[in-house]
């Protein structure tokens, strides 16, 4: 297999010149340039024409877009003159973890195995637990299954030589996701419990809350959002890195949607959409609140929102979910050939950007839309306190409305 396949299997699914196609084009360029200079350590300072370029093509991308600060990075550490391999392992790393919250699993799984192996021909042990841990959960999004287990075998075992607890637990927690993504829930389940026990007793609070989330996500699947929420909070109040903060609370919103409580999952995205330290998850936040919006008919924050967002450097993932949002709320306020307009251009740029889930959606609603004409909205949502809600998800209602509150009134608050 040629190395780095995924990068020349997407480029070559991807229309030239497009901002998808440039950016996986400038990653490819990154990922190869730290090859050769792993080879020959001079490559960067006898090909600075090519150093160039590489600069070149990053910069070609949108500031907006949330792959060109890491891959700025490192290059960055790439050009120092007294290169030090480990901060080039962990600005790549970041770069790979930026792939995987965007969704490209493959390519996100490429760069961790890349990472792996600076960090085993360093010895560095503790950065290849990390690299094949993310490596093991980026394969296993992707459905390679072989890969994701190879990734977990070869941490655990790191982990357990050191006699490191922490790393230990979280290659655990990604051996649960797996029973959880193949469906095998009780497996899951039972693995996540032991692991939040042994993380309680330890005091190890960042293991804990990652096991929380996987926990309140099991929930989530099965329609107990209510219990989803009160294990998604405990996963809250444990969790210090600003990113799982982030992932954690839209979980939240979307579980205290489903329970109807949308002026809470209203709190819960607008605490994102104000603290988050990325525009790509600020702007993801957003799009949502225009969902919100439009199932409560509330068309003067759906226009703010919409307007906010027209003009802003989405990538296409989240272009094509505005587009697709816009258009639905539009249909419901009665706004039937604009809405009908931005269905049309959500399918064409969706399908064009390799986007298809939006696509079909886009293409479903235009259906609806034709069949049933104005989409009728949602009604008042559920306030806080109601009745048939049990007492212990009030109290967390209530804490996100406060959490809003400070988030609002100092956004750095929060931390």
């Amino acid at each position: 297999m040629i190395r780095h396949q995924p990068f020349f299997d997407l480029l070559g699914s991807l229309e030239v010149d497009t901002p998808p196609w440039q950016a996986t084009l400038a990653g490819l360029a990154v990922v190869r340039l730290v090859d050769s200079a792993r080879l020959d350590e001079f490559v960067v300072e006898s090909d600075w024409t090519g150093v160039c370029a590489i600069v070149e093509s990053i910069n070609v991308l949108a500031s907006g877009n949330p792959l060109r600060r890491p891959l700025m990075k490192v290059m960055d550490q790439m050009r120092d003159d007294h290169r030090n391999w480990e901060a080039v392992a962990v600005e790549l790393f970041s770069y790979g973890r930026t792939l995987d919250f965007e969704g490209s699993w493959a390519l996100a799984a490429d760069v961790f195995g890349t990472v792996a192996d600076i960090a085993r021909a360093d010895r560095n042990p503790k950065l290849a637990i990390d690299a094949t841990t993310a490596l093991g959960g980026a394969a296993r999004r992707s459905g390679d299954w072989d890969r994701s287990a190879e990734g977990y075998a070869e941490a655990a075992h790191l982990a357990s030589a050191l006699g490191d607890q922490a790393s230990g637990l979280t290659v655990r927690v990604g051996t649960a996701n797996t029973h959880f993504a193949k469906g095998n829930f009780q497996a899951a389940e039972g693995i996540l419990n032991e692991v939040i026990k042994d993380a309680v007793a330890s005091g190890l609070d960042g293991v804990a809350a990652l096991a929380l989330h996987t926990r309140s996500s099991l929930a989530s699947v099965k329609g107990d959002y209510a219990e989803a929420i009160q294990i998604g909070y405990q996963a809250l109040a444990k969790t210090s890195n600003s990113s799982a903060k982030d992932a954690v609370l839209a979980d939240l919103a979307e579980s205290f949607r489903h329970l109807g409580m949308h002026d809470v999952a209203r709190d819960a995205y607008l605490i994102v959409s104000v603290t988050s330290r990325l525009q790509w998850v600020r702007w993801q936040a957003l799009i949502n609140l225009m969902e919100l919006d439009f199932l409560d008919g509330n068309e003067a924050a759906f226009d703010n929102s919409a307007l906010e967002l027209r003009n802003s450097a989405l990538d296409p993932r989240l272009r094509s979910y505005y587009l697709l949002f816009y258009g639905v709320g539009c249909i419901t306020f009665g706004r039937s050939d604009e809405g009908r307009r931005s269905l049309e251009e959500a399918r064409d740029y969706a399908f064009k950007q390799k986007v298809n889930q939006v696509g079909f959606e886009a293409e479903k609603e235009l259906s609806l839309a034709v069949t049933n004409g104005v989409r009728g909205t949602a009604g008042a949502s559920q306030s806080v306190d109601t009745p048939s809600i049990p007492a212990e998800v009030n109290l967390v209602a209530r804490a996100l409305t406060h959490l809003r509150e400070l988030a609002l009134s100092s956004p750095h608050a929060l931390g």
